[in-house]
């Protein structure tokens, strides 16, 4: 078995920058304005992703200072519009320009004018990225004008140029799709290792291999499927139940999915459908490879990537059904604090869905937007059938929670409860039960939940979950003893150790253990903002206060550009100590403003009206710590 090196070099692996181009000086680009964008060359599809103003009419590339702000915007017509009227060097200097002005004329079915775009000629050098790269698009565009033997060859010709596993991907998708499936499920195979070995924790380095197989054996396990070979099927997606014993009750659930289709809308790979999957594998791999690279370099990811939201989003032009894809990008507006473009992106498919109206309430709610994210909500129920009613009413009951809404949160609660089928269904139920519980402050009622949960399915993440719930109603000592069981099974887990670490200096006075526990929980995770915030508070359980500030603040600033009511919370309570009255008022109007549960509210809108009245915690002496700190031994529980 193989795998193809994810490091190795690619040439579709080309920088792209759609902040700054030499002809985006408004002279050179055709205004939206003057051009209707129903007579442009565009696609119907991208012409649908339009942002319409106020007066009805697309608002056109005026409203945006360069590409980047209208990929940002979700807005795909203005966007090809701008990168249409870019000045020729501008195009040359970047193969992905003239590419993403092909796959929108292909989306249009003008494969064609795609070629023409691309200069692509019989017999051309292909030995340099931008030929490659163009050389697989036009793979693509052979398929969809029906020619499946001069696609699979024009194909393998370029796929060893492909970042990471995507062209064996590619090739699997279109085979499929031309009717070849054997084919398809022989590459599926040879990527397949012998050895499956699952990551310890999210911070483990296999978990990037991982997700790659898991991709892998997910579409051989489908297109098995698809072809009613439903033992076969099962065989292989054991595989992954195999390597993660403990997600047991999970696996089983989806292994008789892949017997009764229940919960598995799993339809056959149309070429575009295939086209559109394998040009989000390419994005994606092109990001991990720039990641690794910064990485590598001494710096670190963050921000908006531009380059992977452009290529998915055209790529989805080419099938704009692809729930999917649709649903990740609007996760990665959301990711980025985009929160209109994600809602604008889940609103504009061919048809609403029920899960695309529940992510736009998501990013309406997160926008300030209550009554349009409550309306959505409402749409989403009414759009919901049989395969998706759980999963609808999981995110209604999310959204209903955040809202505040109370007896509306209890109403969904009861049907989901009465909804759940066999134990995974079940045993999610009541662990969702038992958050909106929780945040109700109604914490007997989540610990018992959280023990159905538990009870249920008995994984690390349920147990952590109920460690949680058995603090908040008072069950300390039992709480305690099954955290410190969970660090025994995994003692180099960052998450694992800031549950315990946290949980004691929250529930106890055991200040010195729950630091160095913590301590070793920010050294295996440096810049998780979560573990910062957590050490960080740690030190002002200490009495650090200066020291708890600048560990704080930087939870904040990794966080960025959200915030979290929890972070905020604990900033103001530091600003208070240190006598900046005024900081510590903002953090806590930041805390109140992002939804906190519903007790937590409370408190900060008494800390908004009369400040903190207790002393500032006594300062001690910080113990030291050593790279051991943190395990334990089971005479410890």
């Amino acid at each position: 078995m193989r795998f193809k090196p994810v490091l190795a070099a690619s040439a579709l692996s080309i920088a792209l920058s759609l902040a700054g181009c030499a002809s985006t000086e408004p002279a050179q680009i055709v205004d939206a304005t003057a051009l209707a964008y129903e007579e442009a060359s565009l696609s119907a599809a991208a012409r649908s992703t339009a942002v319409i103003g106020a007066n009805g009419k697309p608002v056109g590339i005026s409203a945006y200072p360069a590409p980047i702000d209208a990929v940002k915007a979700g807005d795909m017509a203005a966007f090809l519009l701008m990168t249409q009227g870019l000045a020729p060097e501008d195009k040359e200097s970047n193969p992905l320009f003239n590419a993403f002005l092909a796959i929108d004329r292909a989306a249009a079915g003008d494969t064609a004018g795609a070629r023409v775009i691309l200069d692509i000629r019989d017999g051309a050098d292909e030995t340099t990225s931008r030929s490659r790269l163009y050389g697989y698009l036009d793979a693509w565009f052979l398929a969809m004008d029906g020619q499946a033997d001069a696609a699979i060859e024009r194909h393998r010709g370029t796929s060893s140029g492909m970042p990471g596993l995507t062209g064996d991907l590619s090739l699997a998708a279109m085979l499929e799709a031309v009717g070849r499936p054997e084919q398809a499920l022989a590459v599926y195979e040879s990527l397949t290792p012998s050895n499956i070995e699952a990551p310890e924790h999210q911070f483990d380095p296999k978990g990037l291999l991982y997700s790659h197989v898991k991709t892998v054996i997910s579409r051989h396990t489908l297109l098995l499927q698809r072809l009613g070979r439903i033992d076969e099927a099962k065989a292989v997606y054991q595989r992954l139940a195999d390597a993660e014993p403990e997600e047991a009750i999970s696996y089983a659930a989806a292994l008789d999915s892949l017997e009764t289709g229940k919960n598995l809308r799993n339809k056959s790979l149309t070429v575009r459908a295939a086209f559109a999957q394998s040009l989000a594998d390419v994005s994606r791999a092109m990001q991990e490879q720039r990641i690794i690279r910064k990485i590598m370099m001494g710096g670190r990811p963050d921000g908006f990537d531009d380059q992977r939201s452009a290529l998915d989003q055209v790529a989805l032009l080419v099938y704009p059904e692809d729930e999917g894809l649709r649903t990740s990008i609007v996760d990665d507006f959301y990711e980025n604090a985009l929160y209109e473009s994600a809602a604008h992106v889940a609103l504009v498919g061919p048809k609403p869905t029920a899960p695309l109206e529940i992510a736009a309430g998501q990013a309406l709610l997160m926008a300030g937007q209550e009554d349009a994210a409550r309306a959505a909500i409402d749409r989403a129920i009414a759009l919901s059938d049989d395969e998706n009613r759980l999963q609808t009413l999981y995110g209604a009951l999310q959204l209903r929670t955040l809202l505040d809404d109370e007896s509306a949160a209890g109403d969904l609660l009861d049907d989901l409860l009465a909804s759940a089928e066999g134990p995974a269904e079940r045993a999610a139920a009541h662990g969702l039960a038992a958050e909106i519980h929780g945040q109700f402050g109604n914490y007997a009622k989540a610990a018992a939940s959280a023990e159905q949960a538990r009870d249920l399915d008995d994984t690390h993440d349920r147990r952590l979950a109920l460690a949680d719930a058995w603090g908040k109603a008072g069950k300390v000592n039992e709480a305690i003893i099954l955290l410190r069981t969970e660090r025994l099974a995994r003692p180099n887990d960052p998450y694992t150790l800031n549950s315990l670490g946290y949980f004691l200096i929250i529930h106890t006075d055991k200040y010195e253990e729950g630091y160095r526990i913590l301590a070793r929980a920010k050294a295996l995770a440096q810049h998780d903002p979560y573990i910062s915030d957590s050490f960080g508070w740690a030190l002002f359980k200490m009495g650090d206060l200066k020291a708890a500030r600048r560990l704080v603040e930087s939870s904040r600033k990794e966080l960025q550009p959200h915030r979290h009511w929890e972070i905020e919370n604990h900033l103001g309570d530091i600003y208070w100590y240190l006598d900046l009255k005024d900081d510590a008022r903002e953090a806590w109007q930041y805390a109140l403003n992002n939804r906190p549960p519903a007790v937590e509210r409370r408190k900060l809108e008494d800390k908004l009206a009369s400040g903190l009245t207790a002393p500032a915690p006594e300062k001690r002496p910080l113990p030291d710590v050593s790279l051991t700190d943190g395990e334990v031994d089971r005479q410890d529980i």
